[in-house]
């Protein structure tokens, strides 16, 4: 859980973002809270099992990494975007302090076709 400057927890969320949470989705404001609190849930149950009560990280880097099974054009920017609920969820599990550019940068965005469709958030303190 530690790299050369500080802590670092890998969460890995089986599947690629929620379709519903992307920019382009047009959802009932009630309905996209629905899939935001799914997202904020799962990721903050994925981070507490390895984070446990540990302080947050101050100011930290997050760098995503989205895996698919198919070859499918996909925008990045889209996916990115649909993480937001990750890095909120991240907030209230106490892994990161905040989400504002003080406290949380964006790192490397990275799409890999290797045959599997999972989202791998990498968060450094820095």
């Amino acid at each position: 859980m530690r790299n050369k400057q500080g802590r670092a927890l890998t969460v890995i969320i089986e599947h690629l973002p929620y379709a519903e949470l992307s920019p382009n989705a047009r959802l009932h404001w009630s309905e996209k809270a629905k899939w935001v609190k799914v997202a904020k849930d799962e990721i903050g149950w994925l981070a507490k099992v390895r984070w446990h009560d540990d302080k947050p990280m101050m100011k930290a880097k997050i760098s995503y990494e989205f895996h698919t099974a198919d070859h499918r054009r996909r925008d990045l920017d889209n996916l990115l975007s649909a993480c937001k609920a990750y890095q909120d969820g991240l907030i209230e599990a106490g892994v990161i302090f905040y989400d504002d550019a003080a406290h949380l940068e964006i790192g490397s965005v990275k799409m890999i076709q290797d045959g599997q469709d999972k989202t791998v958030l990498g968060i450094e303190e820095l």
